[in-house]
């Protein structure tokens, strides 16, 4: 099924104190470790919105240093504007309709098994409903909790492209009909994992947070 990533990579990272792109996820940028989990699956191209920070993170996106690499870049000239601004800019600046859209945030740690497992839930739920109305947004779910990312048909681009900030974003697209929601079971709390200051980064990981730059 063709699905393509939306990393979204634009935010401040007040609270981590210094870029959570760069922050040190089990020995490797955390952008890296990111686009590595999208390269592992079945995701054809990542669109990664950078916002600040552009010429540091531009190395780790960039397919021409990379031969094979399933990631380009793409630049929110106003970062300020907040999430919701850096996810129309990444659909924006999809080159082609796809099936399915996953929209991730750099700061919530990916695994590549786990966007497989939201494709292929997908991919069963529209094949069985083809008469039928197919739940548009997939979510994985741990013990009851919503965790990331989200994986949302294509059908509902036109909502999607609707967002605001002040409308808080893609959440209203998820609430606004509760049945159209599949949720998939999963194993690792990791889904509901959000590295926003150090202490997460702790808690996370044991050997503590390791900041670059």
């Amino acid at each position: 099924m063709d699905v393509v990533a939306v990393l979204l990579a634009a935010g401040e990272s007040e609270r981590m104190g210094a870029p959570k792109a760069l922050v040190d996820w089990r020995g490797q940028p955390l952008l890296t470790h990111q686009l590595q989990q999208i390269q592992k699956s079945a995701v054809c191209e990542c669109v990664v919105v950078l916002g600040r920070e552009i010429e540091r993170l531009r190395p780790l996106v960039d397919p021409t240093l990379r031969p094979g690499w399933k990631a380009r870049a793409a630049i929110n000239p106003a970062p300020d504007a907040g999430k919701a601004s850096s996810i129309l800019i990444g659909l924006g600046a999809l080159w082609s309709r796809p099936e399915g859209i996953v929209v991730a945030s750099v700061d919530q740690p990916l695994d590549a098994r786990l966007l497989d497992a939201l494709i292929a839930a997908a991919e069963q739920e529209w094949e069985r409903c083809t008469a039928c109305q197919p739940r548009t947004i997939i979510l994985p779910v741990y013990h009851g909790r919503r965790g990331h990312p989200a994986l949302f048909s294509s059908m509902l681009l036109g909502e999607m492209m609707g967002i605001s900030e002040t409308g808080e974003g893609l959440k209203s697209v998820v609430r606004r009909d509760p049945s159209r929601v599949l949720e998939v079971p999963w194993e690792s709390s990791e889904i509901l994992l959000n590295l926003n200051q150090p202490l997460d980064l702790l808690r996370a990981d044991p050997r503590g947070p390791q900041l670059e730059g």
